[in-house]
């Protein structure tokens, strides 16, 4: 919330100093980029690659569509997905253009997803008009644990492994989490970010921008 409050008071007294950057033009796939790619991809592993993919710094949430319980995702099954969302903090990465004056009309944080295709790894649009939340905003720290881990709490709690998973990493009222469910199933639950202890409640609100 902070960052957002110095972003808009920097707006408003007319503090802003950096040139607006326009986005650039998502690159071609890059197979190589994805751990595991295409048949076993490892999200957390493939993070640092997807960060390389963004000019925009801040991660606020990770998701993934039929997880195997080995925490992997076969990138060619109909329905797969990985997911990365960036942010920037206020004002800062691409923006949108100006008004005539060089002032922006608010201060924006964007947002670009970097997803694992069929075709490798490959950044979206960016869009530079995503406003800021006005819930606050604060960053992500990296994974504490993964997909690897979240499925072996699922295990523990008696929930069958032949069916993939949704998974979402994201920050919950706690503070970062895991989601995890099977589709068509009542099979669901939250764990705190390092992946020791479920979150329930208000705890676990939260999703991924």
């Amino acid at each position: 919330k902070d960052m957002v409050d110095r972003g808009g008071r920097l707006w408003r007294t007319g503090e802003w100093k950096n040139t607006p950057v326009p986005a650039e033009p998502p690159a071609e796939p890059d197979p190589s980029a994805a751990v595991g790619f295409p048949k076993a991809v490892d999200a957390v592993a493939t993070l640092p690659a997807a960060r390389k993919r963004t000019p925009r710094e801040v991660l606020r949430g990770i998701l993934l569509r039929g997880v195997k319980s080995d925490g992997t995702v076969d990138i060619t099954e109909k329905g797969s997905e990985v997911r990365f969302v960036f942010q920037s903090r206020p004002g800062e990465g691409p923006q949108p253009p100006r008004d005539p004056e060089g002032r922006p009309n608010r201060p924006y944080c964007g947002k670009q997803v970097v997803k694992v295709k069929p075709e490798g790894l490959q950044e979206e649009e960016d869009e530079t008009k995503y406003s800021c939340s006005s819930k606050g905003f604060e960053p992500l720290p990296e994974p504490r644990c993964g997909p690897k881990e979240v499925w072996a709490h699922a295990v523990a709690n008696n929930i069958p492994k032949d069916k993939s998973a949704q998974l979402e990493y994201y920050r919950a009222k706690a503070g970062p989490a895991w989601r995890f469910r099977i589709p068509g199933t009542r099979h669901r639950f939250s764990l705190y970010g390092d992946c020791e202890r479920e979150i329930k409640g208000l705890d676990e609100v939260g999703s991924v921008p």
